[in-house]
């Protein structure tokens, strides 16, 4: 490690991994904390269903299928419908594109991934 680089590692389960990503990036989409806990559900539900669905329609299908979104809502304790505003707040951001989340949002791990990293280059411009 050089003089001018910090690291920081971060035990997670895979679950709060993508939460903390989405975390992590809040100066780049700027969404809400309610936003983001369904983004990165649907991230995580994405993630644990590309192992076994290869095709990406059925894939994306079945992010967005009634039984993730109920699931979803369990865990976020929400209603169906307060769900579905969340979603077509998500879908006016360009976070969600006909649905499928925008590949900006999808952090690209292997199947069996044991850690992602993320780099932050600071250009300072301006040594005042």
């Amino acid at each position: 490690m050089k003089a001018n680089e910090k690291i920081a590692n971060i035990n997670t389960k895979l679950k709060t991994f993508f939460f903390r990503y989405v975390e992590i990036m809040t100066p780049f989409h700027k969404l809400a904390p309610r936003h983001q806990r369904v983004l990165a559900l649907l991230l995580y539900y994405h993630f644990q269903l590309q192992k076994e669905i290869t095709n990406n329609k059925i894939l994306w299908k079945s992010v967005f299928d009634y039984d993730t979104k109920i699931l979803i809502c369990d865990e976020l304790n929400v209603q169906q419908a307060g769900l579905e505003n969340l979603l077509s707040q998500l879908r006016k951001k360009n976070v969600v594109i006909n649905n499928q989340i925008s590949p900006a949002y999808i952090p690209v791990l292997t199947k069996n991934a044991k850690s992602f990293n993320i780099q932050f280059n600071f250009n300072i411009i301006d040594n005042e």
